[in-house]
C-alpha cells in the first residue's frame, strides 16, 4: 500500500518541469514491485489460512470475497466517479453505458483496477488450487518454469503485441480498446506472483528456513534486481534520450528486470520482516498501518486530488520537499479517515471497507 502511494505522487512530481530525477526513482521506479507484490499478499493470505489441502467451498468462497472485495469497488468507483464528475461538472461517466465500461475496467480512478484484477482471481481459484496443488509436487522446478513463461509473456504483451494489435485491428475500435485495457483485467500478466504466494504461503516453515539459510544470497539477490531497475532507467534516458515519463513506462514491473525485481523485493521484503527486530513502538506502528492499509488505500486518491488541488491554485511547485509532506499527509490523512470510517455501523461499514 505505501509503495502504491508512492507510485500515484509520483505522478504528480512529474508534473514539475524540472523533475528530481533521483526522487522519481525511488517513487516511480523502486516503487513498482508494490503492485504485483499485492497480487503476492493475496494469495498469501487466501492459502496460509485455507491450506489446498484443507476442504473448500466455492460458494462460501466468493460470498465471503464478495463482500471485501466486491462491494467496496463498486462504492468506492461511485464515490469516485460522482466526486470527478461534479469538479468537473459533467457527469457523463454515470450514465449507464460509460459507468458500466468504468466498472468492468476498473476506471473510476487510477487504482481501482487493482481490484478488478483481484476479482477476476477469485472468480478462477478453483483453477489456482488446482495449480497450487501441481506445483506443490515439486515446487522450486515449477516456479522456474512458470517464471520463465511469465517474463517471456510479459516481454511481448509489454514491448511487441501492441504494434501488431494496432496495425491489425486499426479499423475495430473496441478490440483496440480491449486490448490497450489488458492491463486493468488480465490476470495472466500476474498469475506467477499469485502462484508464487501461494506456495510460500502452503511452504511457509520451509520457505523460512530457506530465506535465512540463503540470506547472502537473497539479499545480493535482490540489491542486484534493484540496481538493475535504476541501471535501465537511467541508461534508456542517458542513452535512449526518452524522456522521464518514457523511461517510467518502459521500466516498470512488467518488464524482463521488473520481474526479477518483483521476485526478489517481494521475498527480501518478507525476509526482513521475519528477522528485523521491532520496539513495541514500532510494532505498534506497523501493525495499524497493516490493520488500515486496505483503508488507506482505498481513499488516499481522494486526499491526493484534494491536496494537489489546492497546490495547484497557490501555485506551489512538486519540489522535492513538497512531494514529500505531499506523500505522508496522504498516508496520514488517509489513515485518519479509515479509522473514522471504521466508527461506521457494521451495515454500512462492510461496503465501504468490507468488514
Amino acid at each position: 500500500m505505501l509503495g502504491v502511494i508512492g507510485i500515484h505522487v509520483g505522478s504528480y512530481a512529474l508534473q514539475n518541469p524540472f523533475v528530481n530525477l533521483q526522487l522519481i526513482s525511488v517513487l516511480e521506479i523502486l516503487s513498482r514491485f508494490a503492485v504485483p507484490a499485492f497480487f503476492f499478499l493475496s494469495a498469501f493470505g487466501l492459502f496460509y489460512h485455507t491450506s489446498v489441502n484443507d476442504p473448500f467451498s466455492y460458494k462460501d468462497f466468493m460470498k465471503r470475497r464478495i463482500q471485501v472485495v466486491l462491494y467496496p469497488y463498486i462504492v468506492w468507483s461511485l464515490f469516485y466517479l460522482l466526486y470527478t464528475g461534479i469538479t468537473a461538472h459533467n457527469l457523463g461517466n454515470l450514465h449507464p453505458g460509460p459507468l458500466i465500461v468504468n466498472l468492468l475496467f476498473g476506471t473510476g480512478m487510477y487504482h481501482l483496477y487493482f481490484m478488478v484484477i483481484l476479482v477476476w482471481f477469485y472468480v478462477l481459484m478453483p483453477l489456482w488450487r488446482v495449480l497450487v496443488r501441481w506445483i506443490l509436487k515439486v515446487p522450486i522446478p515449477w516456479l522456474v518454469i512458470l517464471f520463465a513463461l511469465q517474463l517471456g509473456f510479459d516481454f511481448i504483451s509489454s514491448y511487441r503485441l501492441g504494434a501488431w494489435v494496432t496495425q491489425q485491428f486499426s479499423d475495430s475500435p473496441t478490440i483496440k480498446y480491449l486490448f490497450d485495457m489488458r492491463l486493468n483485467y488480465w490476470v495472466i500478466h500476474y498469475v506467477w506472483i499469485f502462484l508464487f504466494g501461494a506456495v510460500v504461503a502452503e511452504k511457509y516453515e520451509q520457505a523460512s528456513e530457506y530465506m535465512w539459510r540463503y540470506r547472502y544470497i537473497l539479499a545480493i539477490c535482490a540489491v542486484v534486481s534493484m540496481l538493475s531497475m535504476l541501471g535501465a532507467y537511467y541508461y534508456v534516458m542517458d542513452v535512449w534520450h526518452y524522456t522521464v515519463l518514457e523511461a517510467i513506462y518502459t521500466v516498470h514491473q512488467l518488464s524482463p528486470m521488473g520481474v526479477f525485481y518483483t521476485a526478489l523485493g517481494t521475498l527480501f521484503s518478507l525476509f526482513l520482516f521475519q528477522v528485523m527486530p521491532l520496539n513495541n513502538t514500532m510494532e505498534a506502528f506497523w501493525s495499524q498501518i497493516g490493520d488500515t492499509s486496505y483503508g488507506i488505500y482505498l481513499v488516499h486518491p481522494f486526499w491526493l486530488l484534494i491536496m494537489t488541488g489546492v497546490m495547484v491554485k497557490y501555485n506551489l511547485l512538486f519540489t522535492v520537499v513538497h512531494v514529500v509532506l505531499l506523500y505522508v499527509m496522504a498516508v496520514g490523512l488517509s489513515y485518519l479517515t479509515t479509522i473514522a470510517l471504521k466508527q461506521l455501523p457494521k451495515s454500512a461499514r462492510k461496503y465501504i471497507l468490507g468488514n
